[in-house]
């Protein structure tokens, strides 16, 4: 019996991105990355070379922080030409109709405890977001095919 496992599964979170470094909440809004989330994300394409890791297959959200950082891990651990496949379902949280507020704002507004809720339960979702929204994801088109009860 060999000793080298079957398959390896490997779990990445994006760089850093623009509204983590503002301190907002983000969720689905397509935020790009920051200079030190490329730098992150090329660390972890280094990392990924230096332990032999090797990929069948690569997936990821629809969102461009998240692709990007797939893209410059690839580019670094020579593996550009795995197969990607995007999915909205991959998506970071919905943070509903807390998309975009300052998080320290919101604490002081709503409370710690009731915002940690918000951010970490299964079970309780926070605000919804309001379709008249700038953020609303109904208004993006990498959304056109979902059905207004589909998105979080």
């Amino acid at each position: 019996m060999s000793d080298k496992p079957h398959a390896v599964l490997v779990f990445s979170r994006h760089g850093e991105s623009q509204w983590n470094v503002d301190n907002r909440f983000t969720g689905w809004v397509d935020v790009d990355l920051s200079e030190k989330g490329v730098g992150e994300a090329k660390g972890a394409g280094a990392l990924i070379k230096e332990e032999g890791l090797r990929f069948d297959v690569c997936y990821t959200s629809v969102l461009k922080r998240a692709i990007k950082t797939l893209n410059y891990a690839l580019e670094e651990s020579d593996q550009m030409y795995v197969p990607v496949v995007k999915s909205w379902r991959l998506n970071e949280r919905m943070y509903g109709g807390l998309t975009g507020l300052d998080k320290k704002e919101t604490v002081k507004k709503h409370g710690a405890e009731q915002v940690q809720v918000w951010r970490r339960s299964f079970d309780v979702p926070p605000p919804p977001i309001e379709k008249e929204s700038e953020f609303y994801p109904g208004k993006d088109p990498k959304y056109v095919g979902l059905k207004d009860e589909e998105i979080p």
